[in-house]
């Protein structure tokens, strides 16, 4: 169901905020202020164009008052900061606007470091550990901006300033498609070592087809990764249940952990049986449910080779409980 937007004078009550999150907000918030300073400038050192920008249309663009909010913004952030020096979060009581603010700045932050990324990574001399720390980082600030509290259902504002395309020499041939920062897209993250997945078939079937997407560009294709890994899930405990094909995999998961009578045993204390068993009912319900159900557009890699890891970890719990004198439930 979609959830419709706040208004922008909509007041949070409360909200706690990272402390990090406070403090990377206002590195975007410097950079933004730079920006709009940096326009201010390249248009003065030009007579002829400055003079076409009259005090009237000075004041129909708003740079001036833009720059006087942006600071008072910056301002009452660092005292929110400063009131809680030695903790770890940091409460607000933000506007909508507000918090859209924050996350657009953020998010056109978030693009000039992808752009100084990929120039990092051109550097011969610089290691691919070092790279994965800053993919780690970037993907990080991303999700959180796009997904998490109350920046998920706040839309970005349009702002005063973004950071251009590079300028193209007069000798050479422009660039089908040079697009502001905002559009800069990061190279496919250096994940340090991959993941080790042991199980067999889950390795074989889906770490080639995660790499195919990553290097063909394709993250919007991930959730299919993460659907592969469910079903060899879920017919992972049909085989070693034999467990009819009519069964949900709720109704299959509550039969193979039955606290009861289980067919795979995972501990003889019962609450461990019963909690393995919400791990599973979990699993299925949050992670498969979703990417069997609708299309999730663009997943994080980091992400996906996480929830890889987690079923690989389900695969051997299987494995590992199974009891061979049960009999069959057909």
């Amino acid at each position: 169901m979609e959830i419709s937007e706040n208004h922008d004078d909509y007041q949070y009550n409360w909200v706690m905020f990272d402390r990090g999150t406070i403090l990377f907000v206002l590195r975007a918030i410097d950079f933004y202020l730079t920006l709009l300073g940096d326009e201010e400038v390249e248009l003065s050192s030009d007579p002829d164009l400055a003079a076409l920008i009259t005090d009237e249309t000075r004041r129909e663009l708003g740079l001036q008052r833009d720059k006087e909010r942006t600071q008072r913004i910056k301002t009452w952030l660092e005292e929110k900061l400063a009131e809680r020096d030695d903790s770890w979060d940091v409460s607000l009581s933000p506007s909508h606007w507000l918090v859209r603010f924050m996350k657009s700045v953020g998010l056109l932050y978030l693009a000039k470091l992808r752009r100084s990324r990929n120039a990092l990574a051109a550097r011969t001399n610089v290691t691919s550990s070092t790279l994965a720390s800053v993919d780690r980082e970037i993907s990080s600030k991303e999700e959180m901006f796009h997904f998490s509290g109350v920046f998920k259902n706040a839309s970005p504002l349009e702002l005063l300033a973004t950071y251009g395309s590079d300028p193209v020499a007069a000798d050479s041939q422009p660039q089908p498609q040079s697009e502001s920062l905002l559009n800069t897209a990061r190279p496919r993250p250096v994940l340090v070592g991959s993941i080790e997945i042991l199980d067999h078939e889950l390795r074989t079937r889906c770490l080639d087809l995660f790499n195919q997407f990553q290097e063909n560009g394709q993250s919007d294709r991930n959730d299919t990764v993460v659907s592969e890994a469910t079903r060899i899930l879920e017919n992972r405990l049909r085989i070693v249940t034999s467990c009819d094909e009519g069964k949900s995999a709720k109704q299959l998961i509550t039969q193979a952990f039955n606290l009861d009578n289980p067919i795979l045993t995972v501990s003889n204390v019962r609450a461990e049986q019963e909690a393995a068993q919400l791990l599973f009912l979990g699993t299925f319900g949050f992670i498969r449910n979703q990417v069997q159900h609708k299309l999730l557009g663009e997943m994080p890699a980091e992400r996906v080779l996480q929830i890889l890891g987690w079923i690989d970890y389900l695969l051997s719990v299987i494995s590992k409980s199974i009891n061979p004198g049960h009999p069959s439930s057909d």
